[in-house]
This record gives C-alpha cells, structure tokens and sequence, in this order.
C-alpha cells in the first residue's frame, strides 16, 4: 500500500490544503528566499530570516494556510527576540510546483531540513536549531525530530495535531472516510514518546479542530524529560501565537536560551560579577 493513501483522496485534499493565493510579498529587510529542489522538477520556494547570526534558528513548519505574506510580520517579532526563523513550503501549496499532500509533506520535509541546514552551514551559520511546527506543520515538525534528532536542540509544537480519525473528521471528513488507523495516519503519539529532545507545548483553550485533551495526550505521551505545556486562554486553533502576543514569544526566548545554556545560574552570576566590576 502507498504510504498515506487513506488520507491522500481528493475529498480529504480540499479540506486539509486550501486554495492560496500564488502571490508573494517582495523579501524584507533581514531576509533571504531560496529556493530547493526536492525532487526531479519539484521546488520548494522557502525564506530565511535573519538578524543575529548567532541566535537561534527555529525551523518552522507553518499550518497549511500559511503564506509567506501573512509570516513577514510575525517572523519580525522573533527577530526582535534575538531569533532566527526558516520558513519551510510544501509542495503545491502557494507558488510551489507540484500536487499537496500528506505524503509528500513527509517525503519533501525529510529532504528539505537536510537540504536547508547544509544551506545554512555554507553560510556559516552554526546556530542551534530548533524545529517548531503549527498546526497541520506540526506533523512534519514531529517526523523531522523523531528522524534526525540528534542535529536538532528541540521541538516547539502551536496547535499540534494529535489523533487521525478525530482531526479529518473536525476538518469535515466523512466519518466512514477519517476512520484511519494511526499506523497509517499521523500517528503522533506512537513518535513522539520516542522524541527525547525538550519540548515546548502551546495549545488554544477554545480550540474547536484540536481538543486541549488531545493536546493532553501529546505533552503525555512526549518522551522528553525537559518539556512545558502551555494552554493559551482565549485562543483558538490558528490564533495561538497571536493571543499569547509578546508572552508567546518570550516564553519561546526562555525555552531556547535555557536549553542552550544561557540562563544558567553559573552565567547569570558572571554577568552580575562583570556588571559589578564595570
């Protein structure tokens, strides 16, 4: 069987890929498109964002709505954290060539984090990733640590999605037709409580696609012994980063600076003995 057939029919595909406008926004200030080819004839047209070489970078895996216009403005305000930001694309969705799918959502992001941090190691950039995936993102975002976990510092989940059968059906899939085994749906939970990296959990309290339970049943299963779970009152699926507003972000700041080591007792007592001493 192909992998992901049951989920790749024509009826799922509307609902979970809609339409996008082809267009988009001129590059800004302290950003760089480039574009991967991840197959014969298909490209993948991403964006860097980039303003302290040596802050972060958070590989991000947008929901499938997602375009480069809409994320110019949100991709500043982590440049105003001191963090960077890799916009990954998928395939047919925005100026992309090709057909959008789950199958090729999984087969085209194993190859473009490679593709993209060779990229990023030319331009002598060796900053600590971390993989951040939002929404219907957040399967490649599991998939990409759960397979090369060992170049990758940690995972931020927005909105993540959690059981097959119970999110086709809330996106409008026919109950006979969502009835998918995880084994050949998503199967979040059976990966992630592999994924021993630390993780960050944000998850919308009137999320209506994604029940705060099921995003219970991640931060559970999660095998990371470092991991946070963070419910945003207010919030619903794609207004998570938007309601958390600068607490969202800064709480990201705190969860890569602390996994890096920066806000370590020792360096927080250096920095207040070099303040002193000045």
């Amino acid at each position: 069987m192909i992998p992901y057939s049951k989920i790749d029919q024509p009826e799922i595909m509307k609902l979970l890929f809609p339409p996008q406008s082809i267009s988009t926004s001129p590059c800004p200030e302290n950003a760089e498109d480039v574009a991967f080819e991840v197959g014969s004839g298909l490209v993948l047209n991403c964006r860097y964002y980039s303003l302290d070489q040596n802050g972060p970078v958070l590989f991000y895996y947008p929901g499938t709505e997602c375009s480069t216009v809409s994320f110019d403005t949100i991709a500043k305000n982590y440049l105003e954290k001191g963090m960077n930001v890799f916009l990954a694309s998928y395939r047919g969705c925005g100026d992309n060539s090709g057909d959008a799918s789950v199958g090729s959502m999984y087969e085209d992001s194993e190859k473009l984090f490679s593709l993209a941090l060779n990229w990023l190691r030319s331009k002598a950039c060796s900053s600590p990733v971390f993989v951040m995936g939002q929404s219907l993102g957040s399967i490649c975002a599991i998939d990409t640590v759960f397979n090369k976990s060992d170049q990758i510092k940690g995972l931020i989940l927005e909105s993540a999605v959690c059981g097959t059968a119970h999110y086709l059906e809330a996106m409008g899939v026919d109950p006979d037709k969502a009835d998918i085994p995880e084994e050949e749906g998503f199967n979040t939970l059976g990966k992630i409580e592999k994924i021993k990296v630390p993780t960050l959990i944000f998850h919308g309290a009137q999320d209506r696609l994604v029940p705060v339970g099921e995003a219970e049943r991640i931060q559970a299963s999660s095998g990371a012994r470092t991991k946070q779970f963070l419910v945003i009152p207010g919030a619903e699926h794609h207004t998570v980063s938007e309601t958390g507003g600068d607490l969202y972000r800064q709480t990201i700041k705190q969860f890569t600076d602390t996994v890096c080591g920066v806000n370590t007792w020792r360096q927080k007592r250096k920095a207040q003995m070099s303040t002193q001493k000045g």
